[in-house]
């Protein structure tokens, strides 16, 4: 009875399932058809490389209004796209200005510590 009703209700569901291995294995022995979650969108960025010598700097700001937190990060590559650095840094309290703001003062001293002296900087 358990089973027959676990797989009339599981089969006429139209959620999605999030289930471990364990839960899997369950519902499997009481015939439930599982349905899995969609496919995250999948978007195709194409990254220019920067010319022989330059150091291509791509650069974010994060910003989470409750509780208000803000994060940067950013990754150095030379021209053949290899990572030459990177870096991430909570900033505490802020706003989205403050975070976009500090990830390009952020990459500008690094590079200046690094000696990166041809250096493009790109907001994402």
């Amino acid at each position: 009875m358990i089973i027959a009703s676990t797989s009339i209700s599981g089969n006429n569901t139209k959620k999605t399932s999030y289930i471990s291995m364990h839960e899997f294995s369950i519902l499997k022995s009481c015939k439930v058809n599982i349905k899995p979650p969609r496919a995250p969108i999948i978007k195709e960025v194409i990254w220019p490389p920067s010319t022989i010598s330059w150091i291509k700097i791509n650069i974010d700001g994060a910003f989470v209004k409750y509780p208000n937190r803000a994060l940067t990060g950013g990754i150095f590559r030379n021209h053949e796209g290899i990572c030459v650095g990177c870096f991430a840094q909570f900033l505490g309290e802020g706003n989205a200005l403050f975070a976009e703001l500090s990830s390009i003062m952020a990459a500008i001293e690094i590079a200046a510590s690094k000696n990166y002296l041809n250096v493009w900087v790109e907001c994402d």
